[in-house]
């Protein structure tokens, strides 16, 4: 929203471009369309201005852009529990692969170092693991997949 003093202001700069640019007119050439021209930069730059510093929305705008932020929300929601699902499905050494990989947050090479196997071996088996919980998780959330 634009208030008088903003409308104020910027007329008082055109005028101050006006005066400083006055040795550029041109004598017998047309004042208005001159003037008008500096002025509609002005208005130009300043409209750039107000996009840069705030960003202002309708409430029906605000209104769907909640709905949609609801909306991913519950998604997510229902994403979550479909990979807890999942998660409790796996075979107690895969959990325990995801569980150190993701909830402790070791590395691969700590891993394969604590348990005793090569690192390219874990790797791939935590590749397979993940490629397993999207599927899961995939049926999960198609309807008339296994439910939650």
């Amino acid at each position: 929203m634009v208030r008088p003093s903003d409308v104020d202001d910027l007329l008082q700069e055109i005028n101050v471009v006006l005066w400083e640019k006055c040795d550029e007119f041109q004598p017998g050439s047309d004042f208005w369309a001159w003037a008008s021209q500096i002025a509609r930069f002005k208005v130009l730059n300043q409209v750039r201005k107000y996009g840069r510093e705030r960003l202002v929305f309708d409430d029906a705008v605000l209104q769907q852009l909640a709905a949609m932020a609801e909306q991913k929300l519950q998604d997510l929601d229902r994403r979550r529990d479909a990979l807890d699902h999942c998660l409790k499905q796996l075979p107690p050494a895969q959990r325990q692969l995801i569980d150190l990989r993701y909830a402790s947050g070791q590395t691969v090479e700590s891993i394969a170092e604590s348990i005793g196997r090569p690192a390219g071996s874990i790797r791939q088996t935590l590749y397979r693991i993940r490629a397993a919980l999207e599927a899961c998780v995939q049926t999960q959330l198609t309807p008339g997949g296994e439910s939650t």
